[in-house]
């Protein structure tokens, strides 16, 4: 008896696991029918529907990371895929032939021609398709810039479908916040662009004057062309061009005012020069005879230039716990300190100043960037440049004591219209961006030894910094406190 209920309960198990494995069999072949319908149909509408444009990412190179600042100042990070898409450059031989790119030759290129009636460097070109941003190279790096890029196609696509011949407005920035890191650049920067006279671009920084035009962050393996750069600013133009005008509106656009403009932010731009010596301009010199300002001026003549700059002890104790990710201390920020001072006294003993200030090799030897806070070396080769009437420098002490002083000096400075009390009110009461991070706090104040050490180091640039601009706040006296304690 008992074997025969035995058979019976195993006939009834294998027939219980039959119909569990039969319905999970019909329940995944189910599912794989309704995914593979539910991609055939999403893959015949976005071809053939019509706002079928959107910009991918290209497929699997080498990967590397790489951060930017979006447009409300966050940064966007991601592993970038980056595609060698030009073979011809490389050949498949050494990486360097890329400093022999035409395009690199920044000063030999053709001067802009600008639109009078718009107070943003811009000027129009010829709209064949809309699909111009299939290979740049930016598209690789953000997700929301593949976004805007994707908006801005459907927008040619129906100017091309009624337009002839169509065109898109571009532009390059009116303003460039060039320097220095943990000086306020960000804040500053989200202030300048909740003016209503400022259209905000997609992202805040590009790096392509100081690093990213010669493929530094693509492991030198491609370079980044003007155009791809100026691509970044093509919805800024694109509403810069359909917001205008001061007095009374015309019926043909291109005789209307437009007052609107665009900057951009990269707090690289005014140091980082550290591929200089590949620059064929620069052939046979021991240190630039060009740096990214020539470059600049020579693209954008009257571009507004923002120079932030701090104590630069502080600025070094605030830069060191932003990139240091672990181990921070006031004691081995001090030895950091200590060996990067003695680094850089021993190259000035041999070498002009500015001679190590741009050398890359001299700065990898340290681990904190010693260098970014000798401000006047960077400073004078700007105003060799530019007239002192385009540099508006701001300390990051006289900011955060005088915000609503200061951001009327800013909006001056860029010639745009002045605010009413409420409007300036709901922008200077904006939280404070990048402030120092609880944990980065808990670390504590540098040692009094290592702020000695700094002061008298930053002492001759601070007081050369004081005589070029007259101004004896740059002299940060020692008794100063961190703005950020």
């Amino acid at each position: 008896m008992t074997d025969g209920l035995t058979s019976q309960l195993s006939l009834w198990a294998k027939s219980w696991l039959g119909r569990i494995k039969m319905r999970r069999t019909i329940v995944v072949f189910s599912a794989f029918i309704v995914a593979f319908f539910l991609f055939m149909t999403y893959s015949i509408f976005r071809i053939k529907g019509p706002d079928s444009y959107s910009v991918k990412a290209p497929p699997s190179g080498h990967l590397s990371m790489i951060h930017l600042l979006n447009a409300e100042g966050y940064y966007e990070s991601s592993d970038v895929n980056v595609t060698e898409r030009n073979p011809t450059l490389l050949n498949g031989t050494n990486h360097r032939e890329i400093w022999s790119h035409p395009q690199l030759d920044i000063l030999h290129t053709d001067k802009i021609n600008f639109l009078s009636n718009f107070k943003n460097p811009c000027w129009y070109e010829e709209l064949q398709e809309p699909n111009v941003y299939q290979f740049n190279k930016y598209i690789v790096i953000s997700r929301n810039i593949r976004t805007t890029m994707t908006e801005l196609m459907k927008h040619w696509a129906e100017r091309i479908s009624k337009e002839k011949p169509a065109r898109r407005l571009r532009c390059l920035p009116y303003f460039l916040i060039v320097g220095q890191p943990k000086c306020g650049t960000t804040d500053v920067y989200r202030k300048i662009v909740k003016h209503p006279d400022v259209i905000n671009p997609p992202i805040k920084e590009l790096h392509w004057w100081s690093r990213n035009r010669q493929g530094r962050r693509l492991n030198y393996t491609d370079i980044i062309p003007l155009s791809d750069y100026i691509d970044m600013f093509d919805m800024a133009a694109y509403r810069i061009e359909n917001r205008h005008a001061h007095g009374p509106e015309v019926t043909n656009p291109d005789a209307s005012y437009h007052h609107k403009v665009t900057g951009e932010a990269s707090a690289s731009i005014l140091w980082e020069n550290d591929d200089w010596f590949h620059f064929k301009e620069n052939t046979g010199f021991t240190e630039p005879k060009y740096t990214s300002a020539d470059y600049i001026r020579h693209v954008i003549p009257k571009v507004k230039v923002i120079i932030c700059v701090r104590n630069p002890t502080d600025r070094l104790y605030s830069d060191y716990l932003y990139f240091t990710k672990t181990n921070k201390s006031a004691e081995d920020f001090h030895n950091a300190v200590s060996y990067a001072v003695e680094v850089y006294k021993n190259c000035t003993e041999r070498h002009s100043v500015r001679y190590c200030v741009y050398n890359r090799t001299i700065a990898y030897m340290s681990r904190v960037r010693l260098r970014l806070g000798m401000y006047s070396v960077y400073i004078k080769d700007w105003l060799r440049v530019f007239p002192k009437s385009q540099v508006l420098i701001l300390s990051l002490e006289d900011y955060a004591k005088h915000t609503r002083k200061i951001l009327n000096q800013v909006y001056k400075f860029l010639d745009i219209s002045s605010l009413d009390s409420d409007q300036m009110r709901s922008i200077v009461k904006l939280k404070v961006a990048n402030k120092r991070k609880k944990g980065d706090r808990s670390v504590g104040l540098m040692l009094n030894e290592t702020r000695q050490l700094l002061n008298e180091f930053y002492e001759p640039y601070n007081q050369e910094l004081a005589d070029i601009m007259d101004d004896d706040q740059f002299l940060w006296e020692p008794e100063e406190n961190d703005y950020e304690k």
